[in-house]
C-alpha cells in the first residue's frame, strides 16, 4: 500500500501540490490526471524522490521513504517514461537488464528473465534480444522501456506519460498490453495521463489533480457520470455530458492526429520518416489525401525494397468509417471485429481522422449509450 499524507512541494513561494492526501492498494491501477502544472508528475517523481517533498509523508507498506537509501527506494520501483531512455550502445537484453545486474543476479537468470519478458510482448528472444535500440520501432523501444522496469520484479511501477509520443494505432495497441501486463502481473502501477480516454481504458481509480490538490478520486464510471467540479466536466469534454443520447458521430471522437504518407513515397524513405517520428505505422494516401491503405514499419522492414513505393506494402485489409456515421455503430464494429482501429474518412474519400479503443472500450459505449443490445 502506498500512502501520501499531507504531501506538499514548494519551488521557492511557489506551491505545487498541496497537502495532498491519498492512499493507493496493492495492486490498483491509479491513473493522475488534471491540466498541465496541476502536480500530477511531481506527485509521481517524490513517490520514488527524484523530487524531494517538502513536508508530510509518503509510505510504501509502512516504511517511510525518505528513511530509505534513494537508490535502494528505486530498484524496488519500475519507472517509464515517454522518452524511454534506452541506452543506444546497449543490447535490448542489456537494457531490460540493467537494475537486474545492479541486483547481482547471475548471466543465466537474467537470460531466462528477459526470454519471459519478451515473450510477454511478442518479442521473441532469438530475433530481439541481441538487438541495439536503433534497429527497433518506437513501439518495440517503449517495450522495452516498460519491460526494463518489470524486470527485477518490483511490486510498484511508475509511468510518466509513456504512450505520448506514439501513433494512435500502436499507443492503442500498447495500452492494451500494459493494462494485460498488470492483471496478469499483479502490479501497483501510477500512471501519470493528459489523456482522460486514456486514464478511462486503462485505470481503476482516477485522480484528478489541479492546482496541487486533488479534486477527486473515483473509477472511471463514477468521474464519468458524477464529475465533482467543473473543471473536471470540462476536461472531460463530451464524455460528461452526452450519455445516453446516443447522437455522436465518427467525427466527434475520432483523433484527428494521423500520420500519413504519399503512395509514392519509397519504403526506405518512409520507414526514415517513421523511425524520425517514433511511430511504428503509417496511412497511405493519394496526391488528394483518399485512402490506400496501411503499412507498418516492421512490414516494410521484412518485405520491402528500397526504391519500391510504399504503396506496393499497402494493407488495405482495413476497417474504415464516414465522418458522418454513428460512433455507436463504428465502436460496434470496432470491438466485434477485434480490429486495433477505424479510419475517418469524409463523403468524398479522404482521410480525416482515426478511431481506435483508447476512444472508448465497449464497457464505456455501453455506459455511455446504455446497455449492450
Amino acid at each position: 500500500m502506498i500512502v501520501y499524507e499531507n504531501v506538499t512541494k514548494k519551488y521557492g513561494d511557489v506551491t505545487i501540490v498541496d497537502g495532498l492526501n491519498l492512499t493507493i492498494e496493492d495492486g490498483e491501477f491509479v491513473a493522475l490526471i488534471g491540466p498541465s502544472g496541476c502536480g500530477k508528475t511531481t506527485t509521481l517523481k517524490m513517490l520514488n524522490r527524484l523530487i524531494e517533498s517538502n513536508g508530510g509523508s509518503i509510505c510504501v507498506n509502512g516504511k517511510n521513504i525518505n528513511h530509505m537509501e534513494a537508490s535502494s527506494l528505486r530498484r524496488e520501483i519500475g519507472y517509464v517514461i515517454q522518452q524511454i531512455g534506452l541506452f543506444p550502445n546497449m543490447t535490448v537484453e542489456e537494457n531490460i537488464c540493467v537494475v537486474p545486474r545492479l541486483l547481482k543476479w547471475d548471466k543465466e537468470r537474467c537470460r531466462k528473465r528477459t526470454q519471459e519478458l519478451l515473450d510477454m510482448v511478442g518479442m521473441p528472444y532469438d530475433t530481439n534480444a541481441k538487438k541495439y535500440p536503433n534497429e527497433l520501432s518506437g513501439g518495440q523501444q517503449q517495450r522495452v522501456g516498460v519491460l526494463r522496469a518489470l524486470a527485477a520484479e518490483p511490486p510498484i511501477i511508475l509511468m510518466d506519460e509513456p504512450f505520448g509520443a506514439l501513433d494512435p494505432i500502436t499507443r492503442d495497441i500498447l495500452q492494451d498490453e500494459v493494462k494485460a501486463l498488470q492483471k496478469k502481473l499483479k502490479k501497483t502501477i501510477v500512471f501519470v495521463t493528459h489523456d482522460m480516454d486514456e486514464a478511462v481504458k486503462m485505470a481503476d481509480t482516477i485522480v484528478f489533480m489541479s492546482k496541487g490538490k486533488i479534486l477527486q478520486k473515483a473509477s472511471p464510471e463514477e468521474m464519468l457520470s458524477n464529475p465533482a467540479d467543473p473543471i473536471i466536466s470540462n476536461f472531460m469534454g463530451k464524455l460528461a455530458h452526452v450519455r445516453n443520447t446516443g447522437d455522436l458521430t465518427c467525427a466527434d471522437v475520432m483523433k484527428k492526429s494521423v500520420f500519413m504518407v504519399s503512395e509514392n513515397t519509397p519504403t526506405r524513405q518512409c520507414t526514415e520518416l517513421m523511425k524520425k517520428r517514433e511511430i511504428d505505422s503509417a496511412v497511405i494516401v493519394d496526391e488528394n489525401n483518399n485512402f490506400k491503405g496501411v503499412v507498418s514499419v516492421e512490414y516494410i522492414r521484412q518485405h520491402g525494397k528500397a526504391h519500391e513505393p510504399v504503396s506496393a506494402l499497402a494493407n488495405t485489409d482495413v476497417l474504415t468509417e464516414v465522418v458522418t456515421t454513428s460512433a455507436r455503430d463504428a465502436f460496434d464494429k470496432l470491438i466485434e471485429a477485434n480490429r486495433a482501429y477505424v479510419i475517418v474518412l469524409d463523403e468524398g474519400g479522404k482521410v480525416v481522422g482515426i478511431i481506435t479503443k483508447t476512444s472508448m472500450t465497449k464497457a464505456l459505449a455501453s455506459f455511455v449509450w446504455g446497455g449492450s443490445d
